[in-house]
């Protein structure tokens, strides 16, 4: 996990580099351009709103940091890595440095590869505990802990089928990533049970 002065860094230079993007590409895709500088602005309301209106509600808190304030850099990070990528595709198709299947195929696997960053992130995500609601607590693990593994898997699928499969093939594929994932899952682990010879998953995370 970055820490706070690190983490500021980071959205700061994705944001820039976005939006320094977007500039270079107007003159060739103006409405396109547009859409994501306004997606950047909205990021930078919202990242300093979030900090005004926390205070406001809780003057004590230290927003520098705040579990909120983390998840909201950690999203705005996450988005912005995927519109530069998307962005920066679509620049190098109008410098003629990649042809349109080239960039279709790099924006598919920009998404896997968020998809498999958001997996990961998932179950290091902290929940609050408290001695009366322990069951609750390890419950919520596990599903955050199976989401992880189904975003990780489902996002490896998706990138994999963009860059193995004709394009035409890979537009279908991409629709079972996320079910193909599941059933991976769900299938590993009723084979392990079997064979380990646990019979009781009442209790067991997923």
């Amino acid at each position: 996990m970055m820490n706070p002065k690190t983490q500021t860094i980071v959205a700061s230079t994705v944001i820039g580099l976005t939006t320094a993007v977007s500039l270079i590409l107007f003159p060739m895709k103006p409405d396109g351009s547009a859409i994501v500088m306004g997606m950047m602005a909205t990021f930078i309301i919202v990242w300093n709103g979030s900090k005004h209106l926390v205070n406001r509600k809780c003057s004590k808190d230290d927003w520098i940091n705040s579990k909120v304030r983390h998840e909201i850099l950690f999203a705005i990070i996450l988005a912005s890595l995927l519109l530069l990528g998307s962005i920066s595709a679509t620049l190098a198709k109008e410098l003629e440095i990649f042809d349109s299947d080239l960039v279709k195929r790099i924006v598919g696997i920009n998404i896997g590869l968020m998809l498999i960053v958001l997996g990961n992130y998932m179950p290091k995500k902290l929940i609050g505990q408290s001695s009366s609601c322990s069951t609750n607590v390890a419950n919520a693990n596990g599903v955050q802990r199976f989401m992880g593994w189904v975003f990780v898997l489902g996002g490896f699928l998706y990138g994999s089928a963009w860059i193995i499969l004709d394009l035409d093939q890979a537009g279908i594929a991409i629709l079972f990533a996320f079910p193909a994932a599941i059933a991976i899952i769900v299938l590993s682990r009723m084979a392990y049970l079997r064979f380990t010879g646990v019979k009781d998953i009442a209790n067991q995370s997923v």
